[in-house]
């Protein structure tokens, strides 16, 4: 198992990534506008920052293997008393302008976080997940390693089937069935928040919990396989991947971010590798 992070910015970083070569993106990047990453990192917003995304689906269609898939937890924003709609914009242009097929979203509703102060709006406890795929057919999908105890419990019940007899009248057709003891989960994932994760000392201003990058390692990947995190933050996906046997990069153009991750996950600086490379070559 590699683990691995890398400085720098990410459209740069990942063009140096082979073709077709990684199984899983998960990455959540910096929302439009919201959140100060750091000084020398810009915002984007608006129309730039979909087309600075897009930039990147590019190289993610690229590096991506066939069987792979892509997982982007993005949120939007209330501006001037209305929703931006720049994400929705995303995923619109995005199937118009990259190879990237949309497969599917899900909804991550984030126990105990913090409600939003507006009087005039409900309680605003859900960001998205995009999934994003090349080929829905070979993707990796492992259903039954996130099958939920069934409603039912395993037992059997009494199951109804109407039908009409020769004079028109209904009878009831009763035959006993035995029902799952697992089911399919909806697409409704409830992990903790990130401040429910003793992990982030540093105060990184928005990571996610481990339980998010973790349930989509297990679901989309197999041992060994390598997993990016584009946006790495403070290292959240790598220790996902460390728990779970998977090789990880991450990309992190925040200095400070890049040093506590490397720290986190025992990574060794790779300007130090390179020494005691020297060293023991000499």
């Amino acid at each position: 198992m590699t683990l691995e992070i890398k400085n720098g910015d990410v459209l740069e970083l990942i063009k140096l990534q082979k073709n077709e070569s990684v199984d899983l993106i998960v990455t959540s990047p910096p929302y439009v506008d919201v959140v100060n990453y750091g000084s020398g990192i810009e915002n984007h917003t608006g129309e730039n920052y979909v087309n600075w995304l897009l930039s990147l689906f590019v190289e993610v269609e690229r590096v991506l293997k066939t069987s792979g898939s892509f997982i982007l937890n993005i949120n939007d924003k209330c501006e001037n008393g209305y929703r931006n709609i720049v994400i929705f914009d995303l995923i619109s242009r995005s199937a118009k302008e990259t190879n990237l097929k949309f497969y599917d979203f899900y909804v991550w509703h984030k126990k105990s976080c913090i409600p939003n102060s507006s009087a005039k709006r409900l309680r605003h406890t859900t960001e998205y997940l995009f999934h994003f795929c090349k080929d829905s057919k070979k993707m990796k999908f492992y259903m039954d390693r996130i099958l939920v105890p069934s409603v039912s419990g395993g037992k059997k019940q009494k199951i109804c089937r109407q039908n009409q007899n020769a004079d028109g009248i209904q009878c009831n057709i009763y035959r006993e069935i035995s029902m799952p003891t697992k089911a399919r989960p909806d697409n409704v994932m409830r992990f903790r928040t990130a401040g429910a994760s003793r992990a982030n000392t540093i105060k990184h201003p928005a990571p996610f919990h481990k339980e998010l990058p973790a349930y989509f390692v297990n679901l989309l990947t197999d041992e060994n396989d390598l997993v990016i995190d584009t946006f790495s933050g403070i290292g959240t996906t790598g220790e996902a991947c460390k728990d779970l046997n998977r090789n990880y990069i991450g990309y992190e153009l925040n200095e400070i971010y890049t040093a506590f991750s490397r720290k986190r996950l025992n990574i060794q600086p790779a300007n130090t590798i390179e020494k005691n490379d020297i060293r023991s070559a000499a």
